[in-house]
């Protein structure tokens, strides 16, 4: 298996501990199938917590979040831990899906990167980036993201409806249909 290549104390320096002030997007890239391994779960984890902290707070922040639709097999099979692979991924769409349903934030996005499934994601370099005061502090990188998310393809949104919330007690409590 190989090392993560994800730096934790870039991505922990580079996420504010609170919503700041001034800032009103926030765009986080994490494509890279070493979010997916288990050295990278906790920090996966405070990620998701922080994005989580700033829905709760009413402001006019947008959070973009980009991650994969589907895993690239050729580059999980080399590792040996395709299906490994494939079941922290579906946990993690699972849990971002119902998150985003359940914090009802109007600008909360989860945008789904589609690539081919024997090419590794193509050239993006996973961050996270704050927009404030008319600009980005990373705007070389953030601008070729929001390009991707604006031009529609090769994307597709993440919602509630792209997994299974219904859970076992759908039949007995109808409103989860509504």
């Amino acid at each position: 298996m190989t090392a993560p290549v994800i730096n934790a104390s870039t991505w922990r320096e580079a996420l504010p501990g609170q919503p700041r002030s001034g800032v009103d997007r926030i765009l986080i890239v994490q494509c890279s199938l070493d979010w997916l391994r288990p050295g990278l779960q906790t920090l996966r984890e405070e990620i998701d917590d922080f994005v989580i902290t700033c829905c709760r707070h009413p402001s006019g922040l947008r959070i973009d979040r980009l991650v994969l639709h589907s895993l690239p097999t050729a580059q999980g099979v080399h590792d040996g831990d395709l299906d490994r692979l494939n079941a922290s991924h579906a946990e993690w769409l699972y849990r971002l899906a119902s998150t985003s349903v359940m914090l009802r934030h109007p600008a909360l996005f989860v945008h789904r990167l589609i690539v081919r499934g024997d090419r590794p994601p193509e050239d993006l370099e996973d961050f996270v980036d704050l927009h404030g005061d008319g600009s980005w502090l990373r705007p070389a990188q953030s601008q070729r993201v929001l390009d991707l998310i604006g031009g529609g393809r090769r994307i597709t949104p993440l919602t509630g409806y792209d997994v299974d919330l219904n859970g076992p007690f759908g039949d007995a409590d109808p409103s989860v249909y509504m």
